[in-house]
């Protein structure tokens, strides 16, 4: 059996603390991933034998023992703190939703309802005998996995699944004794010296932007636009939000990427398709906008970056060119500017001019929240840098079970925010990579229109990479 785990009280980041500063009720700040687990062959599951597994696994990490303490008047960074009142049961649920629709409901209810930081950050809700799930046979046992994002990044998740749903038993875990009294003394000692890092961190930032300005000058890194055209999805939030899955074949996609007569890797297919689709249902409403959209794609900084951070995500900006029809000019236009956002996210130089961030007092992370939940969107014909958001986060293992019933797939669900009412998940797991939607209604009544189109843009883009390297094939 593995060390015991020590949860002991720690100071987060403040990368990981602007978590905890932006939520709001309209901006929600957490993860949600779904494994679907298939139960055509496993006996009977019931709420006793799901908590009994929530019980063997939650020592595989701290995250599930401790809560967030908030420093008063955030005079300095929050703490997590070791939690010995921790009840499972009251994070743990075991519910029959009955079919897919059902299930589909109750997940985006999780993905839109606000956590409770006061407790640990973390629910596990089982959705067992679910019928009708897309592209699976039988009945489905779903576990719905919660976690606040200030514990980590999606990257964070995938790794901590491979315990979750392994076979490795759990070490024991020991709660340290709370500091009070030297957490307090940490406060006072803060309110002395970190004004001082924040003005040093400031002036190295601003060396560091006149050395981006010469980078771009001498077009080395290539900066993105700072405003892009406002679309429906580019609004103030005001109905539920939906959830929508989009499967596709592993083999085609694989297919597809040797096809290409050019290095082209996974996202970049992903990229092109949901950039084809989205140019094609706003076309399709006259909404086709003047210029080119862009999405925000997080980017794993992991080996890149030495952040002393649980989230180690970069944000890049990447142009989706939703103005060229041709799939394969398309193609090739997007993974351009995808190259140029990874390289220069890469840079040095950009990396340092964000290095504020890590020195700024927690009345300022607070402030800079605030400041950004009160813009509206409704109004403006252009929203800042993107307009949806598309993230891709690789598997871990490809082995993994819950309670006997193996997992054949993971998703994850995003919460959607005003100025971003579209966003996209991408995952793999097994035989097939799923594209998972979240929007709302009224931004998009018809999404299994736009799965449709989704599909249809990808199959155009293998069809044209396909004929590429079969030319008397294609012309037959």
């Amino acid at each position: 059996m593995s060390a015991e785990i020590r949860v002991d009280t720690q100071q987060l980041s403040a990368r990981d603390a602007v978590f905890v500063y932006d939520e709001t009720d309209r901006h929600l700040c957490h993860i949600v991933a779904v494994y679907f687990a298939d139960s055509s062959q496993a006996a009977a599951l019931d709420a006793d034998g799901a908590l009994a597994w929530a019980h063997s696994r939650i020592g595989h990490a701290a995250l599930f023992h401790r809560r967030l303490r908030r420093v008063r008047l955030d005079a300095d960074l929050p703490y997590w703190v070791p939690d010995p009142t921790l009840s499972v049961e009251s994070h743990v649920r075991f519910e029959r939703p009955g079919n897919w629709d059902d299930a589909r409901a109750r997940i985006a209810e999780l993905a839109s309802t606000r956590m409770d930081l006061t407790r640990p950050p973390w629910e596990i809700h089982i959705l067992d005998r679910v019928g009708g799930v897309p592209a699976m046979p039988g009945e489905t046992t779903l576990v719905v996995v919660k976690f606040h994002h200030s514990v980590g990044d999606g990257v964070a998740t995938r790794e901590l699944e491979r315990l979750l749903f392994g076979t490795e038993p759990a070490p024991p875990v020991r709660l340290a004794r709370a500091r009070p009294i030297s957490t307090a003394l940490r406060t006072l000692a803060a309110l002395g010296y970190r004004p001082w890092q924040f003005v040093a961190g400031l002036r190295r930032s601003r060396v560091a932007q006149e050395q981006l300005r010469e980078l771009v000058e001498a077009g080395a890194v290539r900066e993105p636009l700072a405003e892009r055209p406002a679309t429906r999805f580019n609004r103030d939030i005001s109905s539920a939000l939906t959830f929508h899955l989009l499967p596709i074949p592993m083999q085609e996609v694989l297919a597809a990427k040797n096809a290409a007569p050019h290095r082209v890797t996974i996202n970049d297919l992903m990229l092109t398709t949901i950039s084809g689709a989205l140019g094609t249902y706003l076309t399709e409403r006259d909404e086709a906008p003047e210029g080119a959209l862009a999405a925000m794609v997080p980017m794993s900084m992991r080996g890149i970056a030495d952040w002393d951070s649980a989230n180690k995500l970069s944000q890049m900006v990447v142009d989706l060119h939703t103005d060229i029809t041709d799939p394969i000019a398309r193609l090739r236009a997007v993974q351009d500017s995808a190259d140029a956002a990874k390289k220069r996210t890469r840079d040095p130089v950009v990396q340092r001019t964000d290095l504020r961030v890590e020195t700024a007092p927690a009345l300022l992370l607070r402030a800079a929240g605030w400041a950004r939940a009160q813009r509206r969107f409704d109004a403006s014909p252009t929203v800042p840098l993107c307009n949806t958001t598309i993230s891709n986060v690789p598997p871990v293992t490809d082995v993994l079970e819950f309670c006997g019933r193996p997992i054949t797939r993971a998703v994850g669900a995003l919460p959607i925010l005003d100025g971003d009412g579209l966003r996209h998940l991408i995952t793999s797991q097994g035989d097939e990579i799923v594209i998972a939607i979240t929007t709302n209604a009224e931004m998009m009544p018809d999404p299994e229109h736009y799965g449709a189109l989704l599909l249809a843009s990808f199959r155009e883009l293998a069809d044209a990479l396909h004929a590429l390297r079969n030319p008397a094939t294609s012309n037959t």
